[in-house]
């Protein structure tokens, strides 16, 4: 039987870092695994850890490791010991990857949290209701499709958002209202520029509007070569392979578990096409922006308005009637429309170029009284602000058009917030992106005098004195200030929800349905003779338990302040629209100290982001949890958002199991493929038991959808603290809610391998499994999810498993692993450490049933 390669890249391949090399560690024995070689029935496990990032030697329980694989910053890692083999913690050989330098770059997370609301409209586009399947890939065919073309004109517009915001403070307090100037201080290094004539000075902002533009359009392009153009050449996303008999890649398929469509994790033809409409969207932005500053508009003013303005509408029909993800292919540089995407932004960019070229000849000197904003910008940001909500009308209208054909959840898997947690994410993507540019605008213009709107400013202020802005800044700083009411309200209300559950849980909530689905007390999980365990310890663990249970409360929190945020910026614009602002004057004054505040803020908190990223594994893992969940997606609607980092860790990990099981595909290869070559240290095939913890569970979710049934019959699967139901079941019920699961389990409860072939012959066919990796019998779920009561993200599947239930009595997916393991401690009156969701490698159970997994 053929081995595997162990060596990195190639049979003698090695990492500098490393203290040994595969071949040397294998020559010498010094590979834990080596002990098992005579042993080809035991399985592999492959590990996949969570957030925050991990080492090798913690998720390996090892202290020495060696990688074997990966292409940076990820890498598969195997045990070594310089005394030899050694005793290894799980008795079957054991491989982990490590894909934390994906997302844990210090520096690059934090400046890319600026970003956030370009962010959450990716997610925002991942959490429409599923709809109808059979339409989804068509255009304007169904209201999922609609409603994907709301979601990316919405982030369209989140660019001109931010470009407005740039142009409000380069062009217009700076350059056109001279902010340096009014300041009245002498800054003998600025003379030059303020004594400047108005078309140097708005070339000098146009050029710096431009250059931030062109440093995302350069970020977007290199992260799309690190991560949505990444491809091993290999698996199921090689050339010519088909999954379950579906011959047209491209397309979704008619089956419930999207996630196992062979394009989803290549998106670069996709997201270069999103990425020159955004592009070319904000270059058109800022020509119009540098059109209107003059006081008569010429010839060349009225082309570059008109040329600038067909570019905009040019880019919102690419944008929202052909970028469609979902009906792009995953390599199509060279298909229809791709060259157009790629003219629109050099066109874009050659117009702002002749403008600034052309400035000193046709923007004026600046007017006689430049107390006021430039022609237009005021009214712009207004007509944008009116058609971002009014884009957020329409999708709320084709969501709830979606959820009258959506069937009804069971207990437990109900979409959150009703199903209505697209629209309400975008909303917050509006105002998170309103209130940032707010505080960069209001920051800057306290700086040079005191900021005020056109309708929305203090009673009896000083026009000379005064940076105007349009008036959406001052209400969306205005709506986040008034809005710690309802979340002061809010968070009343979730300690009260906290003291009653720690009651329940104690034993004393009464009669009536239990909370979730299982026994509520803490006693009732422990063996009878802890039944008459210290009042003290049963409210430790309660106190555990409930604190644990509010995670599912945090989607109806987060979206009953966004709506009330909503709610007061409305509040506040309306003011502004409707020229009845008498009312502002009373809050009028400390506004601007509320943006300079947020501006702060938001500064402090990138400094801590990227300070605690370098120092603090425990604030890593604090900050990774969002922010992993947001970058897992793929960037459907906003190019410019952070990078998905599933779409290298997912054709990774599916490359690998591949090699690891020995499903090769049949015919040879022109050049030597990584784990193919003999001449070298070898291992055998095995079958492989695929184990996620935390966000690993959602990898390997993806991964195991990705696989033919051929390969499929090869592996198992163990989720550690998975929060595929409670997390991304309900956010994302077209990706992983329920019929998704079911469909999971079907894929790993099917025969062994070759019983029944049902993917195609030809040139894609893996190669026959050797005996030692086939799948045990009898079939039945090759799936074990252990769940924790006090774990606050992890949860159950399929249901709460039952208090001191087996596995191997009812053949079922959830277990459970008690935390604490006994109410009554052996020794002393301290009570066993409680884990929450940490520290599952080491738990005891998880080893029980990865054991009942691969009992062959």
């Amino acid at each position: 039987m053929p081995g595997i390669s162990l060596g990195l890249q190639s049979p003698y391949g090695y990492h500098g870092d490393d203290l040994t090399s595969p071949a040397q560690a294998a020559r010498a024995g010094a590979l834990v695994d080596q002990q098992w070689e005579d042993e080809p029935g035991l399985p592999l496990e492959l590990r996949i850890h969570g957030v925050q990032g991990s080492t090798g030697p913690v998720v390996l329980e090892h202290p020495h490791v060696v990688q074997v694989g990966g292409s940076g910053p990820t890498a598969f890692y195997r045990r070594w010991s310089p005394d030899g083999v050694g005793r290894p913690s799980v008795p079957w050989p054991l491989e982990a990857y490590v894909w934390g330098g994906l997302t844990t770059r210090a520096l690059a997370s934090a400046s890319w949290l600026l970003l956030l609301p370009f962010m959450l409209y990716n997610v925002a586009y991942y959490m429409l209701p599923a709809g109808d399947t059979a339409t989804r890939g068509r255009r304007l065919r169904s209201a999922h499709a609609l409603a994907r073309v709301v979601v990316r004109l919405l982030a369209l517009a989140s660019t001109v958002q931010f470009v407005s915001a740039l142009v409000t403070l380069f062009h217009s307090t700076i350059a056109w209202q001279n902010g340096a100037h009014r300041l009245g201080t002498s800054w003998w290094w600025l003379s030059w520029y303020t004594e400047a004539t108005t078309a140097t000075r708005m070339s000098l902002a146009t050029v710096a509007v431009a250059a931030v533009i062109g440093a995302l359009w350069y970020a977007g392009a290199a992260t799309a070569g690190h991560y949505e153009a990444f491809s091993t050449g290999r698996g199921s996303y090689a050339p010519g392979v088909q999954v379950d008999g579906e011959d047209r890649p491209d397309r979704l398929p008619s089956g419930r578990l999207t996630l196992r469509d062979r394009g989803f994790w290549r998106g670069a033809a996709a997201a270069a096409r999103l990425r020159n409409t955004h592009i070319a969207t904000a270059f058109a932005t800022i020509s119009l922006a540098l059109a209107g500053c003059t006081n008569t508009f010429g010839l060349w003013q009225q082309i570059q308005i008109a040329v600038s303005a067909t570019i905009l509408v040019a880019a919102v029909v690419l944008a929202g009637f052909v970028a469609d993800r979902d009906t792009v292919g995953g390599n199509d540089d060279v298909a229809r429309f791709a060259t157009a995407f790629r003219a629109l932004a050099w066109v874009s960019f050659l117009v702002l170029l002749a403008g600034v070229i052309a400035s000193p000849w046709v923007v004026d000197d600046a007017p006689e009284d430049p107390l006021y904003a430039p022609h237009g910008l005021v009214g712009a940001t207004t007509t944008l602000t009116l058609l971002q909500f009014g884009l957020l009308a329409v999708l709320l209208v084709l969501v709830a058009w979606l959820l009258r054909g959506c069937q009804k959840q069971p207990h437990g898997w109900e979409p959150f917030l009703r199903g209505y947690a697209a629209p309400v994410i975008t909303l917050l993507a509006v105002l998170l992106g309103g209130v940032l540019t707010a505080a960069l605008n209001l920051s800057v213009a306290r700086i040079f005098g005191e900021p005020g709107g056109r309708a929305l400013h203090k009673e009896g202020f000083d026009p000379a004195n005064t940076i105007q802005l349009p008036d959406a800044m001052f209400a969306y700083s205005a709506a986040a200030a008034f809005n710690l009411v309802p979340i002061l309200l809010v968070a009343g209300l979730l300690a009260l929800r906290y003291r009653r559950r720690v009651r329940r849980f104690e034993g004393d909530g009464g009669t009536g349905a239990t909370l979730d689905g299982g026994p509520d007390p803490v006693v009732d999980w422990y063996p009878e003779r802890e039944r008459d365990a210290p009042r003290r310890t049963v409210r430790q663990v309660a106190r555990t338990w409930a604190l644990a249970s509010l995670t599912d409360d945090v989607a109806t929190v987060m979206g009953t302040v966004t709506i009330c945020w909503g709610a007061l910026f409305w509040g506040f614009e309306g003011l502004a629209v409707t020229h009845t602002s008498q009312a502002f004057t009373a809050v009028a004054g400390i506004v601007p100290t509320i943006g300079v505040f947020i501006g702060a803020l938001l500064a402090t908190t990138g400094v801590w982001v990227l300070r605690a990223q370098i120092r603090s594994p425990h604030a890593r893992k604090t900050v990774g949890i969002i922010w992993d969940v947001g970058t897992f997606w793929p960037r459907a609607v906003h190019p410019l958002a952070p990078p998905c980092y599933a779409e290298q860790a997912v054709p990774e990990v599916v490359d690998r199991i591949w090699v690891l099981t020995g499903a090769r595909r049949s015919g040879s290869h022109g050049t030597p493929v990584p784990g193919e070559r003999s001449g070298a240290i070898e291992v055998i095939p095995r079958h492989v038991l695929l184990t996620g913890y935390s966000q690993g569970t959602a990898i390997s979710v993806a991964v195991i959808a990705q696989l033919p049934r051929d390969v499929l019959g090869r592996v198992s699967l163990m989720t550690l603290a998975a929060p595929l139901r409670r997390l991304y079941g309900r956010a994302f019920p077209a990706y992983f809610g329920h019929p998704a699961a079911l469909a999971l389990r079907e894929l790993l409860s099917g025969p062994e391998p070759d019983a029944s072939r049902n993917d195609p012959a030809g040139p894609s066919e893996v190669d026959p499994a050797p005996p030692n990796v086939r799948a045990p019998e009898p079939p039945k779920p090759r799936w074990r999810n252990v769940v924790r009561r006090t774990d606050y993200i992890g949860g159950w599947v399929f249901g709460l498993p039952k208090p001191l239930e087996q596995p191997s009595d009812c053949q079922q997916v959830d277990v459970i692993s008690l935390d604490p393991p006994s109410l009554e401690p052996d020794h002393g009156t301290t009570l066993a450490p409680t884990h929450l969701h940490s520290s599952f490698w080491q738990d005891p159970v998880v080893i029980l049933h990865a054991r009942e997994l691969t009992d062959r």
